[in-house]
């Protein structure tokens, strides 16, 4: 390592061509903060910046976002992670090349490191795909120009790729197409007026979702016609669409009410009254254009005394606030062992264990009031801003693999139609045998026959192979080489090869927990931090909830709603 930290200072001191960067604002990042890249129109993530770094922005880009450099083009990042501060904190500033002729592909996310001091420190990392110019390189490390700092990235992380010589972006305004947020449509697409009540749909699901109704004889802009069955609307950072053959398109619109959809906040209201409808108030008169879904989310644009400002559309809309709610997030569940009340004995009152009569009362209630539960992946796209939820969505998860999920739990999910995911500790599941008899006073884990059998109702994830162990009060994950906790992660794998989801055990983890899991191969992972998860949230720190035996029936309906009462 002193060879390597040796050769990276000596690369440190070489002429470069060029000039350094221009002083921008500097931010600091209080939390791991994801870097998005918005030329395709969605929110796609490049990359990370690590926490406690300091960075310089391009652009100061509005109430919610820094603009950075990545890459040639710009990348952006949300504000509610980073402090603004008065100076940089790093030496390794770069300066820029004439030409770019060759590239780095990451095979997996990618830490980058700085070596200006007397150890490597990780600043941000590379996601998985993302192509990166190279602009130096000394035996196993590849120097890339990071937003004006000199950054390493390892080979064992990443392909090389050759191509054409072409000019530095950084000598040039990077790709700026489209802005973030997306712009308002264009107007030379013209308007659309309903003529009967037409319903607005969400198309990024595998099923359509309703999001609101557009009444009869009222008008949106549009932003695409083209298509034969649908027109195109801008909902917020998202589109929405309409049949075109419930419409009459126009050129010129009647309404005054107009809202900049891309400018809305990372906050959503949630309808509570059948009574849904946004107003045009323009005339000093409320009059109603569309009517919205109780069991949806829709973001804030501002809030007028007593009123919320959302947009449809390019067409902004009142809603009064007891007619609505604040949007807490997604809850997750946390459960791990279940237990007939006869059976409880050395198990009474553990928090990780609840009766299989409360189990089930839950999960009634969750049918009976419509809860869709929602996959660890469909969780990570909403997180990711991807796609929206139902606002009685909530995500099911069980920690440990135990055999009593296939007792008490299975069966009652199967029944109710639900869906959850199970996080396994491999190694336990591996050695039990396929045909094991539930023994009540003792915690047996699932064989590999029970996951194959249950995987209608579970999906699986690691809990690691085999570092679900406390020495003294911490957790042997948090006590090993770092080296050794990947290759156990990776292990992990063996068994369950299509895992994506990650849960940390006894919920302790660090930085560099978080970055193991990542290079494990891991896209997410779950804390016992209380809370609920909302878009941008940090999804290697998702939050959830618990339910044990001292849990009662409407503290739990309380925490399963998408808002607080």
């Amino acid at each position: 390592m002193k060879r390597i930290v040796l050769l990276l200072l000596f690369m440190m001191i070489l002429p470069f061509a060029g000039k350094v960067y221009a002083n921008n604002m500097i931010i600091q990042v209080n939390e791991e903060a994801t870097v998005f890249d918005n030329r395709s129109g969605s929110l796609v993530q490049v990359g990370t910046l690590s926490a406690g770094q300091t960075f310089e922005v391009t652009k100061d880009y509005g109430a919610n976002w820094w603009q950075v450099r990545w890459a040639g083009y710009y990348g952006y990042v949300d504000k509610r992670y980073t402090t603004v501060v008065s100076a940089t904190t790093y030496k390794n500033k770069v300066q820029t090349l004439a030409t770019i002729k060759d590239y780095i592909v990451p095979t997996r996310v990618t830490p980058i490191f700085d070596n200006s001091g007397n150890k490597l420190v990780q600043f941000a990392t590379l996601s998985e795909g993302v192509r990166f110019p190279i602009y130096s390189k000394m035996g196993d490390w590849y120097g890339i120009a990071v937003n004006g700092r000199l950054g390493f990235v390892h080979s064992n992380f990443v392909e090389e790729e050759k191509g054409q010589e072409t000019s530095n972006p950084n000598n040039t305004k990077p790709v700026e197409k489209p802005t973030l947020p997306p712009p308002p449509p264009s107007k030379q697409n013209g308007y659309m007026q309903a003529l009967e009540n037409v319903t607005l749909y969400d198309l990024r699901r595998d099923n359509p979702m309703t999001i609101a109704l557009l009444l009869k004889g009222q008008q949106l802009e549009v932003v695409d016609a083209s298509d034969e069955t649908y027109v195109k609307v801008r909902w917020g950072q998202t589109y929405l669409y309409a049949e075109k053959n419930k419409l009459k398109l126009m050129n010129t619109p009647s309404y005054k009410n107009i809202g900049k959809d891309h400018a809305v906040k990372n906050e959503y209201f949630i309808p509570i009254s059948a009574n849904s409808e946004v107003y045009d108030c323009t005339n000093k008169t409320l009059t109603p254009f569309a009517k919205l879904d109780t069991n949806r989310r829709y973001p804030i644009l501002r809030k007028e005394g007593s009123w919320y400002v959302t947009v449809i559309g390019g067409r902004e809309g009142y809603i009064h606030s007891s007619k609505v709610a604040l949007d807490r997030g997604v809850p997750v569940m946390m459960y791990h062992h279940f237990l007939k009340e006869h059976e409880l004995g050395r198990f009474k009152n553990v928090s990780t264990t609840m009766t299989d009569v409360q189990f089930t009362r839950e999960m009634q209630f969750l049918k009976t009031k419509n809860y869709e539960t929602i996959t660890t992946d469909e969780l990570l796209r909403f997180m990711r801003n991807e796609i929206t939820l139902p606002a009685y969505s909530v995500v099911l998860t069980f920690d440990d693999g135990l055999l009593s999920t296939r007792e008490y739990a299975y069966s009652v999910l199967q029944k109710n139609g639900f869906k959850a995911t199970q996080f396994l500790i491999t190694s336990r599941n591996e050695s039990s045998a396929a045909e094991q008899m539930f023994n009540y006073d003792d915690l047996q884990a699932l064989s590999r026959q029970d996951i194959e059998n249950m995987q209608d109702v579970f999906s699986y994830g690691s809990h690691t192979y085999n570092l679900h162990d406390l020495i003294g009060n911490k957790g042997k994950m948090l006590l090993i080489p770092y080296h050794e906790v990947v290759q156990d992660l990776k292990q992990s794998l063996t068994l369950i090869p299509e895992a994506k989801a990650f849960a940390y055990p006894f919920g302790q983890y660090t930085s560099n927990t978080i970055y193991a899991v990542k290079e494990a191969g891991f896209v997410m992972a779950f804390s016992t931090q209380p809370g609920y998860n909302k878009p941008y949230d940090d999804v290697y720190q998702i939050k959830r909830l618990y339910s044990d035996q001292k849990t009662t029936f409407e503290q739990f309906q309380k925490m399963v709603l998408p808002y607080a009462k």
